[in-house]
């Protein structure tokens, strides 16, 4: 799976097709765990930026909705995994544009202007 967050977010399964992830709070859930590719994410940062200051009263239910939400979305529930320490979207970084971005930049830039995805 690639994750597109320079610009409006872009999610693309394994075999190219585009995958919609309806809805700002999905949409956020997504970024947040993008972010962190591959590492886990507390519960807390991720109620913080889905919800902000107007978190649900059951902030545990309501994220564990939302984390379903989002498997059923990707299609492969093995992608958002659950451990002690959060949430972890099971990517490499360089499957997230803005990691790649950020690993080709500090290359010195010569494979972005090569056009290295």
């Amino acid at each position: 799976m690639q994750v597109g967050i320079l610009g409006p977010l872009e999610v693309r399964g394994d075999d190219g097709r585009e995958i919609d992830i309806p809805g700002a709070r999905l949409r956020a859930l997504l970024v947040r765990l993008a972010l962190d590719a591959g590492r886990p994410v507390a519960a807390a940062v991720l109620v913080d930026a889905v919800w902000a200051d107007q978190p649900p009263a059951e902030t545990a239910n309501a994220l564990q909705t939302l984390v379903s939400r989002l498997r059923r979305c990707l299609g492969d529930g093995a992608l958002v995994t659950r451990s002690a320490a959060g949430y972890c979207l099971a990517v490499g970084p360089d499957d997230v544009d803005a990691h790649r971005f950020t690993r080709l930049a500090a290359a010195g830039g010569g494979a972005l202007r090569a056009g290295d995805p």
